[in-house]
């Protein structure tokens, strides 16, 4: 009995499937016969089920997913590539196979285009983006979806570069966070939590996001540093606001100080030296708040030998 089996291959604008016919009283005899098809003949993306609302997650994982997602919003990778980000959007590798539902996922060099809702791209179909996500995470509720069992497979077979299980309740192992590499087709444990091919990194962090406290999975930089969330970073500002506020209070208070303790040795200085005299310009250097002229004028008093003289020093 003969069997074919079909791949699809992008490469620049055209496609190329692969068609690959087997029989299985020889199973050793197979043969590939690729073949070119022009944009027009691209297949029908219009005949693809790319939603069902079938996703059903509880509170902590839509929380946790929109916090590796919302976070990259606006945020800059290596030498501004662009990219996608997405939750609970299907990834579709051959039109005759079921799509794969990641919880989030991260493709570089690639943009949702311009066109998706008339061309029918509602999910990520490889064949029109031409490429796999490199990341894709799975995060294991209570009833874990085959994390570790036939998806470990497919994302191999897709081609994802990096594999990242995410297992906060302890449900497949004592280890909550695993990161497998691809490798010769197949996935090898990664021993760090760098992704030097994204320029980013993830971490375990303990805090609260949006009122709930927790552990949480988030991006990183180099250093481990966390990529902050909106509301983080208005917090920052909010608060660098108020320090620089208290230290221009704490200035202009120390500048007050001063200010007083030089008038007040001016003061003492025009009554030793020139006694009642001293009210004809006493008024018109309190009005001065330039600290640095106020000390001129305090060490000019030792030289000065009339009023006038003085006067000339702050109105010059």
């Amino acid at each position: 009995m003969k069997e074919e089996k079909f791949a699809i291959i992008k490469s620049n604008n055209e496609i190329a499937i692969a068609i690959s016919h087997s029989n299985q009283n020889h199973p050793k005899s197979a043969m590939s016969e690729p073949v070119t098809l022009d944009p027009g003949q691209y297949p029908d993306n219009s005949k693809i089920l790319q939603e069902d609302d079938t996703p059903l997650d509880s509170f902590i994982n839509e929380k946790q997913q929109r916090l590796l997602t919302e976070v990259l919003s606006g945020y800059q990778l290596n030498d501004g590539i662009p990219f996608i980000v997405a939750a609970n959007v299907g990834i579709f590798r051959n039109v005759r196979l079921p799509a794969i539902v990641p919880d989030v996922f991260l493709s570089l060099n690639v943009t949702v285009p311009d066109n998706w809702q008339n061309r029918d791209i509602r999910s990520y179909l490889l064949w029109e983006f031409g490429k796999p996500p490199e990341i894709v995470i799975e995060i294991v509720s209570p009833t874990p979806g085959n994390e570790l069992g036939s998806k470990f497979t497919d994302y191999a077979l897709m081609g994802v570069m990096y594999y990242v299980v995410y297992d906060p309740l302890g449900e497949l192992s004592d280890v909550p966070l695993q990161i497998f590499q691809l490798q010769g087709g197949r996935y090898v444990p990664k021993t760090d939590l760098w992704f030097p091919l994204v320029g980013l990194g993830l971490t375990l962090w303990q805090g609260a996001f949006e009122s709930m406290n927790g552990t949480w999975l988030r991006w990183c930089d180099a250093e481990g540093n966390v990529i902050s969330t909106v509301e983080e970073l208005a917090a920052r500002l909010i608060l660098t606001q108020s320090e620089l506020t208290e230290t221009q209070s704490e200035l202009t208070a120390s500048k007050n100080q001063t200010k007083q303790a030089l008038l007040q040795g001016i003061h003492l200085g025009l009554q030793l030296k020139f006694g009642s005299q001293r009210l004809e310009i006493l008024g018109e250097i309190s009005a001065i708040d330039d600290l640095n002229l106020l000390q001129t004028i305090t060490s000019s008093l030792f030289t000065i030998d009339r009023l006038e003289d003085l006067r000339q020093i702050y109105l010059s």
